[in-house]
């Protein structure tokens, strides 16, 4: 595989949150295998790593203009990638409940309560997010959803590390206190 020195790479990726397609297409090459044996190691699945593959690098090409605002790129798509993967498994696994749930003979309590808990949850946590404050709402989006560091959404948000750092603790102690809250009367009633 090609190496690529700093510079390069910081000329290439301008390149790129440019929109240039060219540019793209060699970064694209430049990193394929690599994430691709990531992927096929978290998912065990030639398909779904491929499948995966591709939609990390829609992602880095939807998101381009910030290139140049993160600090380690490979960091960066790895973890999109290890998001991605994640996300796949947890909606397959979703989806097998799902057709445990549709196929009575094979249903089980645990798996239904389970199943109820999980989706109860989601619901709770969505809540919980949407009464942050605007700048904790982002901060958790950027680091806890799409993964960035705390060093990359400071970049993003134009604020100091340690201001991204103050409002994700105030963010998961809010999301903690309003879940918890919200659990204890689930299960009064």
């Amino acid at each position: 595989m090609e190496s690529v020195n700093d510079n390069s790479e910081q000329a290439l990726l301008a390149m790129v949150a440019s929109g240039n397609e060219l540019a793209f297409l060699k970064l694209f090459n430049l990193h394929k295998s690599k994430v691709y044996s990531v992927l096929l190691t978290i998912t065990r699945s030639p398909e779904c790593a491929e499948e995966l593959l591709q939609d990390v690098f829609i992602i880095i090409w939807k998101r381009r203009e910030y290139l140049l605002r993160i600090n380690s790129f490979e960091s960066y798509l790895f973890i999109i990638a290890r998001n991605k993967s994640y996300k796949a498994l947890k909606k397959a696994a979703m989806e097998r409940k799902k057709a445990a749930f549709l196929r009575p003979e094979e249903l089980h309590h645990n798996d239904t309560m389970e199943s109820i808990f999980a989706s109860e949850y989601q619901q709770l946590l969505h809540q919980a997010v949407n009464g942050l404050s605007p700048q904790q709402k982002q901060v958790y989006q950027l680091v806890k959803i799409e993964g960035l560091s705390r060093e990359e959404s400071a970049r993003v948000m134009h604020i100091h590390p340690e201001t991204v750092k103050a409002h994700l603790a105030k963010a998961v102690k809010s999301i903690r206190a309003y879940c918890k809250a919200s659990f204890r009367l689930f299960f009064i009633f």
